[in-house]
């Protein structure tokens, strides 16, 4: 079920189309930026904060608590 958890390979997309318009000259761009910084600052802190409390890295998280859920250790898309 991809519903309500946090998948790092939909984000991995996200942040890649992300840098792509922050690049781009725009309207748009400085915002891009700004959540792609966000966004990719979020994810790392989060999965470290897990992998640190629990030694896996898990194949996606949880969207209210950011705690690891499902398979571990994970290391498919998340290793992304």
């Amino acid at each position: 079920n991809y519903l309500g958890a946090i998948w790092i390979n939909m984000n991995y997309m996200v942040l890649s189309a992300l840098q792509h318009y922050a690049k781009m000259s725009g309207p748009y761009s400085d915002k891009a930026q700004d959540i792609y910084k966000q966004l990719r600052a979020n994810l790392l802190k989060n999965m470290l904060r897990v992998y640190e409390k629990t030694g896996h890295i898990w194949e996606q998280y949880d969207d209210k608590t950011g705690n690891g859920k499902g398979s571990h250790p994970f290391t498919g898309w998340s290793s992304l």
